[in-house]
């Protein structure tokens, strides 16, 4: 039996919900298709203001950003599931999106990785630089961007 792995990483903009469609176009030609859908939170690690303020806030951002993290992987799948027979995980990790995304397509051996060409705004793109862009480069797998 051959099983086609799909990973969609999302985080709940537009660009990502186009995402979480195509793959389930893509998956629902295949049989026994199933996709994983991946929220990356950023670490408290990568926020040093955090450690300032005390260890509490730690703990305390990190409860909300799983909490948030699975909502909205659990909406995410409630809506893409209403017509489709395509099975749906869910994965909810924290560190560097891409790196993270990479890393869990290639532990967790995926067939295609489908994700949109933005997910924040432009000016976080400035900065932190293309997350999609990031994984194109490092990815093993192939890599679709949905506009």
């Amino acid at each position: 039996m051959i099983m086609y792995k799909i990973l969609v990483p999302v985080d709940g903009s537009e660009p990502a919900n186009r995402a979480v469609h195509e793959a389930v176009s893509i998956a629902s030609g295949k049989k026994d298709a199933e996709i994983t859908l991946l929220y990356v939170s950023p670490s408290p690690v990568y926020f040093p203001f955090y450690s300032m303020v005390g260890p509490s806030l730690d703990a305390d951002v990190k409860e909300v950003e799983e909490r948030e993290g699975n909502q909205m992987l659990d909406d995410t799948i409630e809506k893409a599931s209403k017509d489709t027979s395509v099975t749906f995980r869910k994965k909810h990790l924290y560190g560097i999106a891409a790196q993270e995304i990479c890393d869990y397509a290639n532990d967790t051996k995926k067939d295609l990785i489908i994700m949109g060409n933005r997910g924040m705004g432009a000016f976080g793109q400035m900065i932190l630089g293309s997350v999609s862009n990031k994984v194109l480069q490092l990815a093993q797998c192939p890599v679709m961007i949905v506009k």
